[in-house]
């Protein structure tokens, strides 16, 4: 499967204007990548894992860097509220219980997604 693909997916979800992210987001695409053929015990992936795969970048993304540029406007929340003079705004979380580094946030993705990639892990002996 196509790398370039897997950017174009994760652009096209993410609804992202131009490709100034392209090189920071790669490095999340390459890093999911890695864990996934670890965890499933593949040289490659398969076809089937494509959209799986955009997931898990677009969820390790928005974890790791929720205040950068365009990201930012993904990651979504409530609207804030305005009565009278007084107006409150919902704080942004870091995914609730998941920390905001690289290593931690990434295998708890991981571990969110085992459904999907239980079916593609193949047994060691």
């Amino acid at each position: 499967m196509n790398k370039l693909d897997i950017w174009t997916l994760v652009k096209l979800r993410m609804v992202l204007s131009d490709d100034s992210l392209q090189v920071l987001i790669e490095s999340y695409i390459d890093e999911i990548e890695l864990r996934i053929m670890h965890y499933c015990g593949l040289s490659e992936i398969p076809d089937g894992l494509k959209f799986v795969w955009a997931s898990m970048v677009i969820d390790a993304v928005r974890v790791d860097l929720p205040n950068v540029g365009e990201i930012a406007d993904t990651v979504g929340g409530a609207e804030s509220v305005k009565i009278g003079d007084t107006q409150v705004s919902p704080a942004r979380s870091n995914g609730g219980d998941i920390s905001n580094t690289s290593k931690s946030s990434i295998d708890k993705i991981v571990l969110n997604y085992k459904f999907d990639l239980n079916r593609y892990r193949k047994l060691r002996w």
